[in-house]
């Protein structure tokens, strides 16, 4: 086994690492975060294999040149796919606080209204209250006043019996002694 054999089994190696990586972040983040940037980095893979197919009966250095360079690029998707792993778990992860949180923000707003709304209704039924309160005094109010006015009216038009008529005890009906 020579140094382009090894190179091309280093090669092949890490593009099926980085395939079965992306395969991984693609089921655990989802192909819609990750899809594109994959599907880029293995288009720069297979143009790359296709140009070295063209160089067939190039010599033995170009050969490893060619392996040395899919290894770079492999090593480098490899490192990539990392960091993306590391931002994508940290969005994710934010996502989920946002969700927490407005959640937490419905329920809170939910007892909020609730409260608002048994109050309101208290205050409406006190409000209702005071108006049949009032109309009730005012009510009565009129009936007294009808018969103020009623009693006024009999006092005015008959005269004072002979019996009610005001008298003033006999002992202070004398007049003082020294005057």
């Amino acid at each position: 086994m020579n140094t382009s054999d090894i190179m091309s089994l280093v090669a092949g190696l890490l593009q099926f690492a980085v395939a079965g990586y992306a395969l991984r972040l693609s089921r655990v983040m989802g192909p819609k975060r990750v899809g594109w940037s994959l599907f880029t980095a293995f288009l720069l893979l297979a143009v790359l294999h296709l140009q070295s197919a063209a160089f067939i009966d190039a010599r033995e250095q170009t050969t490893i040149l060619i392996q040395a360079i899919y290894s770079l690029i492999s090593l480098l998707l490899l490192v990539s796919l990392s960091h993306l792993e590391t931002l994508l778990k940290e969005r994710m992860r934010h996502e989920q606080e946002e969700i927490r949180l407005r959640e937490e923000l419905k329920a809170e707003l939910k007892r909020k209204t609730a409260h608002l709304s048994e109050a309101f209704e208290a205050l409406q039924e006190e409000s209702d209250q005071h108006k049949q309160c009032a109309a009730e005094l005012a009510a009565h109010i009129d009936l007294m006043q009808a018969s103020w006015d009623t009693e006024w009216l009999k006092f005015k038009t008959k005269p004072v019996p002979p019996h009610v008529r005001f008298s003033v005890p006999a002992e202070e009906a004398k007049e003082p002694a020294g005057v």
